[in-house]
């Protein structure tokens, strides 16, 4: 059964490395294993179609890649790593994105993985608020990248300076971030000039959005309000090129217009935001998960409390289809606005059951929390010498880690959700 499984990898895998090669954008440098760099690049193709669909059969079939030696401890590390972040597991994840790094043998193997994979890992730890050493491994690929005068290196050389950028906005060092978003701006714009295919053009505009929401993320409106005209240039090719899929056309060029809206209304500028608004909504963005979100944090931050309470319901819905667990994100991210929504808005009997529900799952969310660290450990341990006197003493320190954890959770819900009843009740009293 396991021989059968390998064989029909690794025809899945021939027919990948085929399409791969008629349809690839840009050529690898002569130096490289073309070959072996289609097959890599064929494995992260596969893995990332069946993890799209379910991420246990994606590890199951990175076992079966790893039993054909077909590939190296970094690709299969990789894969992994883009598996485990896709399930939120992030401290797994990032394990396995530094086993991937190790050394330079991914990057020598196939550079556009290994740019990737230190991509993946500067967002993992930005995201944790590490962004001094986000900083540090975005600054080392970008020196790797310097050096690979191939399409991708040169398109990947714009990607990271825009990363780089934005954790240096989170640093506080506001003009080395504005250099970088500007080099990385105009070498993707003559990238685009020289080469359009539509990677280029959808990347050009991905990174356009980012650079908006590095700045509405630290509040700096009037640094947005700069970058917006740029931005809308880089959405409006990606909305006339015949390629351009609906749902690209609603995440990009919809995104950045609802960014518009945020930072017009920010600046004063309510006629311009509502125009931005009223965009972002007519090519579909808000028909999008990403697109609902936005638009109910929108809502939020311009105090449209009515229109807000009568999203509720879809957000709730999304929060229900994606079946999101009871833990602190679900609190912080769906509980909290309905609350905040309905009481807002004046309809306290609906607030009520949002704090009601907010008081019940305490429980459930502590308990969520520690089994899903306990699982980060355990995947942790699993790559150790499990008898080692080392490893015990890690694991049992993790262990008390996470149950000191727990009860931090369990405090700060207490504290998030007496908060919102002691304005509730304040207000009844007015």
């Amino acid at each position: 059964m396991s021989s059968a499984r390998n064989l029909i990898v690794i025809v899945t895998l021939g027919v990948l490395l085929s399409v791969g090669m008629l349809v690839s954008c840009g050529q690898q440098s002569d130096s490289l294993d073309k070959e072996n760099v289609e097959r890599v690049k064929g494995a992260d193709s596969l893995v990332r179609a069946r993890m799209d669909k379910n991420p246990e059969a994606a590890l199951a079939c990175i076992d079966s890649l790893e039993a054909t030696e077909l590939f190296s401890k970094p690709v299969i590390s990789y894969c992994r790593a883009i598996v485990y972040n896709k399930m939120m597991r992030r401290t797994t994840s990032e394990l396995y994105f530094k086993k991937a790094l190790e050394g330079d043998a991914l990057q020598r193997e196939c550079p556009e993985l290994y740019y990737k994979a230190s991509d993946h890992l500067a967002s993992i730890l930005s995201n944790r608020g590490e962004n001094a050493e986000a900083l540090n491994i975005s600054s080392h690929s970008y020196e790797v990248a310097q050096g690979d005068d191939s399409s991708v290196g040169k398109l990947w050389t714009a990607c990271i300076l825009h990363s780089m950028g934005y954790f240096q906005t989170q640093l506080g060092m506001k003009e080395q971030a504005e250099k970088n978003f500007s080099m990385a701006y105009m070498a993707l714009s003559q990238i685009v000039q020289s080469d359009s295919c539509y990677e280029n053009i959808l990347t050009h505009a991905r990174v356009s959005l980012n650079i908006l929401d590095a700045y509405i993320t630290i509040g700096q409106y009037e640094l947005a309000q700069n970058w917006v005209a740029s931005a809308e240039v880089a959405a409006d090719r990606l909305s006339a090129t015949p390629l351009c899929t609906d749902a690209d056309r609603a995440r990009f060029v919809g995104g950045i217009a609802l960014e518009k809206a945020l930072v017009m209304w920010k600046m004063g500028s309510l006629q311009s935001a509502e125009e931005a608004y009223r965009k972002a909504q007519n090519v579909g963005y808000f028909n999008t998960t990403s697109g609902l979100m936005d638009q109910a944090h929108f809502l939020k931050t311009a105090e449209r409390w009515d229109e807000l309470a009568d999203l509720m319901p879809k957000v709730d819905s999304l929060s229900t289809a994606w079946n999101v667990p009871m833990s602190l994100y679900y609190v912080k991210e769906y509980m909290a606005p309905r609350f905040n929504a309905y009481h807002k808005s004046g309809r306290q009997s609906e607030a009520m059951a949002v704090a009601e529900m907010m008081a019940e799952s305490v429980d459930s969310v502590a308990a969520h929390e520690l089994i899903r660290n306990m699982k980060e450990i355990a995947a942790i341990t699993k790559q150790k010498d499990r008898n080692t006197e080392e490893a015990k003493q890690e694991a049992a320190v993790a262990y008390r880690w996470v149950k000191i954890l727990s009860v931090m959770l369990v405090f700060l819900i207490v504290c998030i959700l007496g908060g919102f009843i002691y304005r509730f009740v304040k207000s009844k009293k007015n």
